[in-house]
């Protein structure tokens, strides 16, 4: 972490930095954390770090120990199969919403990065294409135009966020057809889009969804055992 610009809310940088290190793992399951230590880390005061902490906890991604410690929460397999069920409903549910919304501008923007994706096993680049699997479904999110769905997503999609990096590289190393698999999940859910079938929309995306949680899972476990390094 770097100190923060002094621009802006520094309670929300504090938090917005704070929970981006939780969901990419520079802040551990369960490793803890002091407010004092984080201020001299950001390079600011005790009041805007504990109203960033006080915001986290009730987002459940931090525990409080003491009255000045706190740590990041640990979860287990069961709970993240449970959060990541949940995250796919909600993203398929907003997807549903999204069908009847969704402009003919974003379509194309949508065709793009499909095309992309189509493209990219061949460079062989798994950061760049989760990369780009996140900007489709961005704007799948922003053309539901739900701004509560949203938030729940927001919350949701934190947990687990760092194994479900490793995962994807793990996957485009070891089983590269898999990930072929999911590039034609996209063009499937951008043709019900284009159809403006809202069924066949959430039912393409939470089943996308719902077949990468036990993959993920299973291969989240097996590297932690293995101690592979969080990235």
């Amino acid at each position: 972490m770097v100190a923060l610009p002094r621009v802006g809310s520094l309670a929300d940088r504090a938090y917005e930095s704070l929970r981006e290190q939780i969901a990419t793992g520079g802040l551990a399951p369960g490793e803890r954390v002091t407010e004092r230590g984080l201020g001299m880390r950001l390079g600011v005061s005790a009041t805007p770090i504990r109203e960033a902490l006080r915001r986290l906890e009730q987002e459940r991604l931090l525990e409080r120990i003491s009255a000045r410690e706190v740590r990041v929460a640990e979860r287990s397999e069961e709970s993240l199969r449970e959060l990541m069920y949940t995250e796919a409903v909600l993203r398929a549910a907003a997807a549903r919403f999204a069908t009847m919304k969704i402009t003919d501008d974003t379509l194309e923007e949508m065709d793009r990065l499909v095309t992309e994706l189509e493209h990219e096993p061949r460079r062989g680049d798994p950061d760049h294409q989760l990369e780009l699997a996140r900007r489709f479904d961005r704007l799948l999110i922003a053309a539901a135009g739900n701004d509560v769905v949203a938030g729940f997503l927001d919350t949701v999609a934190v947990f687990g966020w760092s194994a479900r990096v490793r995962t994807v590289r793990a996957m485009h190393a070891e089983d590269p057809g898999i990930g072929l698999g999911r590039i034609r999940d996209h063009r499937e859910i951008l043709t019900a889009l284009r159809a403006r079938d809202p069924d066949a929309v959430e039912t393409l995306v939470r089943g996308h969804l719902v077949a990468a949680i036990d993959y993920l899972l299973a291969h989240a476990m097996d590297m932690d055992t293995a101690r592979v390094p969080q990235f």
